[in-house]
């Protein structure tokens, strides 16, 4: 049976328990008794300040959150509603929810009752009848004569009218209106003691209203709403700011005419500063076109003249310009060459369903030579074992005796083969609750630690066919306890036996509460980060449109997670200094290699290759290590979000490559010995960054315009260029480039596609 041997037992009790030297109890107990007073009764107090003094600095130095750029604190208030903190607590599923305005609330709002006013009736009403205008519906002003004319100082386009009455036989109310017949409404004594609105037509103008009874009666409220109905929500962010950017979700409905915000510096004086879409469901990045100096935001949601409706505000953050990942960060020279850095994301058998060896030469791996040498294999933990309980003995597979799972499995085949024909391989071990659930691991931290030091000491210390690996792909619906035991047990396994790199799932450090569940602080610890080479993260660009609809975006645009790497390097650089960063999953999808690509998510042929180069080499510039495409190959499937990502069509179109797979062919090829050196300028007008060869110290400079439609639009551009310019190629198509060169500035014509400069 394939369970844990004796001697890796052995190796376990002594790795995780305390072993006191015998020589420790020879002394008496009397004489230890005495040792252990004296030491206490003088060294006590500074042990104890020691102690904390070493926790202290612990807690210190790990901080979970250092990646999180935080919006503007402020102090939020709104016109009515509850929980408002709920706008500012980072979770988009809590909300603030206003009061409502209709049927009668209203009434007691100066704001929106007209005749709460006293400048709008005469002064003799209001000394007579006070109690009726006072937006309290339970006073009361008696009218002894049945009879009261109330006259608008000026005429005015009153919206509703809301009236409470106790009378005796019935109560006509007459709307004296400009220019037009009076418009008559009737109450009877059923009606008594209840208030009643009266909608009046629209584009009216009202001059007075009559109320006449045949007897006396009691008025007890007597209002009229005369603008459209809003609410608000205020920030005082207690001194000014630079707003350059805002995060919003306020998922209201139809009835919700419009969302405006508006800033100010007085609270008084209020100047629009963007429309917002009331229907628009996800959470929003809004980068602002212009940066705003501000003390006040205001919110106003105006409302339809419906009962009941109510406003929504489920979270709203202010930032600066550069929102919530931060000010990109400093370039820094790239420690690999490009052909060392950029991988290829593929999968056992390449789309063949069989091993790679099987595969005819030209076709599968050999196709993706040119593009790349380094890839990424997903390695499924349900192929190696059905229970942790019972680990796979890899020397055994190594013999065609299969794994407890796949009998008929041999990793070592599909590696070995791999790295003969020239790739260096990074192996995913892939587990969720869908294959593999979390509940199968009853002892996490040991059944991991065995497993890991299995898989290292034969795929990287026997086989060498290896050369880094990841615990976990994107395990994000597993319990968060249960996948720290295992990256802690399995990178301990690693690290006992091996110096395999190690790396720990995908994460991102900029948002604390997101839909995939992936903040770095829910799967990585302290102790576990000391066993781990870098950190892993998986980056797409896409976004939600105002309409609610996911898109992908240039890798350009502010709101694209290509700036999340900011965050990253901050958690980084505060945690884990000196330790790597890889992107281990980029791309887009788009139709090509004869398949289509029908959902939200889709872009062009073009625009998947220009982005896709274009995101790799920010990638890299952002501090990369490695950064890997995702995916070889399209998937045999309909068209949904990833399963058009390929560099080619899927296996049923005999992978046709696409546009993508020529550019990064190309790419490898001129840029691929080249290391990244520096940022020559990087703005919303042009894209130009330098790079070397360590060998011969050649250096080129690769340039775009950051667009984001119509990438084959040419403009002149200029930026520094130090040296004489030999050739110039751009990375798709073979046209001619005209430029000027003068004083270290050249001047160039061009469009969205990445040219290389030769110097």
């Amino acid at each position: 049976m394939n369970y844990f041997s004796f001697i890796e037992l052995i190796y376990l009790f002594l790795h995780y328990f305390i072993i006191i030297p015998n020589h420790f109890f020879i002394l008496k107990p009397f004489v230890f008794l005495h040792l252990l007073e004296h030491i206490m009764n003088k060294y006590l107090i500074p042990i104890i300040f020691i102690l904390i003094g070493f926790q202290y600095a612990e807690a210190q130095k790990w901080q979970p959150d250092a990646g999180l750029i935080s919006p503007y604190s402020a102090e939020v208030t709104s016109s009515s509603g509850k929980n408002v903190n709920n706008i500012t607590d980072g979770n988009t599923n809590t909300y603030w929810e206003s009061g409502n305005l209709l049927p009668f609330h209203y009434l007691s709002n100066i704001n929106f009752n007209f005749f709460l006013n006293k400048k709008n009736l005469s002064t003799a009403v209001y000394k007579q009848y006070a109690k009726a205008f006072d937006g309290n519906s339970n006073t009361y002003a008696l009218i002894d004569n049945g009879k009261i004319n109330i006259l608008l100082k000026r005429p005015f386009k009153l919206k509703i009218l809301t009236l409470k009455a106790h009378f005796k036989d019935s109560l006509k109310i007459v709307v004296l209106l400009q220019n037009k017949p009076p418009v008559v409404y009737k109450l009877f004594p059923k009606n008594n003691y209840q208030l009643y609105n009266f909608k009046l037509p629209k584009n009216i103008m009202v001059t007075g209203i009559k109320l006449i009874s045949p007897s006396p009666f009691d008025l007890f409220e007597l209002g009229a709403l005369y603008r459209q109905p809003f609410e608000w929500v205020k920030f005082d962010f207690k001194k000014k700011v630079n707003i350059g950017w805002i995060n919003s979700r306020y998922l209201n409905n139809k009835s919700i005419k419009s969302i405006i915000v508006y800033y100010s510096n007085d609270n008084k004086n209020w100047k629009k500063l963007i429309s917002l879409n009331p229907i628009a469901i996800p959470l929003l990045k809004i980068p602002l076109q212009h940066i705003y100096k501000a003390r006040y935001l205001k919110i106003i949601f105006n409302l339809d003249y419906k009962n009941y409706l109510k406003a929504r505000l489920w979270e709203f953050d202010v930032y600066n310009r550069y929102g919530p990942f931060g000010k990109p960060p400093f370039a820094v020279p790239s420690k690999y060459s490009f052909s060392k850095s950029f991988g290829l994301n593929t999968f056992w058998g390449w789309g063949y369903n069989e091993y790679s060896d099987k595969i005819p030469p030209g076709k599968g791996p050999y196709f993706f030579l040119p593009v790349t040498h380094l890839i990424r294999s997903y390695h499924m933990l349900d192929w190696d074992m059905k229970t942790p309980s019972l680990p796979p003995n890899f020397k055994l597979m190594a013999k065609g005796k299969g794994t407890p799972s796949k009998k008929w499995l041999n990793w070592d085949r599909e590696y070995n083969f791999l790295k003969n024909i020239g790739f260096k391989i990074d192996v995913s071990l892939t587990f969720k609750q869908e294959n593999f659930p979390d509940t199968l691991w009853k002892h996490p931290v040991a059944e991991a630690f065995l497993y890991g030091k299995r898989f290292a000491n034969h795929f990287y210390n026997s086989q060498h066919n290896i050369i880094q690996l990841e615990i976990g792909n994107e395990p994000w619906n597993y319990k968060s306890t249960v996948y720290k035991n295992i990256l802690y047990g399995m990178s301990e396994g690693i690290n006992s036996v091996s110096s395999l790199p190690v790396y720990g799932c995908a994460v991102q450090a900029y948002e604390l509460i997101s839909s995939d569940n992936n903040y770095i602080a829910k799967y990585l610890t302290q102790k576990a980060a000391i066993n781990l080479s870098g950190l892993n993260t998986h980056i797409y660009p896409y976004v939600f449109n105002e309409a609610g609809i996911r898109i992908a975006v240039n890798p350009e645009d502010r709101r694209a997670a290509t700036w999340s790497l900011a965050n990253l390097r901050r958690f980084r650089d505060i945690n884990m200094p000196g330790k790597s960063i890889i992107v281990t999953e980029f791309g887009y999808d788009s139709k090509g290699g004869n398949e289509d690509c029908i959902h939200s998510e889709c872009v062009s042929e073009l625009k998947q290759a220009v982005f896709g180069v274009r995101m790799a080499l920010i990638l890299w510039r952002l501090g990369a290590e490695q950064f890997y495409w995702y995916f070889y190959a399209n998937n045999y499937s309909n068209s949904y979000l990833h399963e058009r990502s390929g560099l080619t069509g899927s296996y049923k179109t005999g992978f046709v490559p696409k546009l993508s797979y020529f550019a990064f062919k190309k790419l490898q090829k001129l840029l691929g010995p080249y290391n990244f050196s520096g940022v020559i300028r990087e703005d919303n007008k042009v894209y130009a960054y330098s790079y070397v060869n360590p060998v011969d110290k050649k250096e080129i400079i690769i340039a775009w315009r950051p667009l984001a439609n119509n990438q084959n639009k040419i403009k002149d551009v200029s930026f520094y260029c130090k040296s004489s310019v030999k050739k110039i190629i751009p990375l798709i198509g073979t046209y001619t480039l005209p430029f000027k060169l003068k004083d270290g500035i050249i001047d160039i014509k061009l469009s969205g596609i990445p040219v290389i400069i030769f110097l």
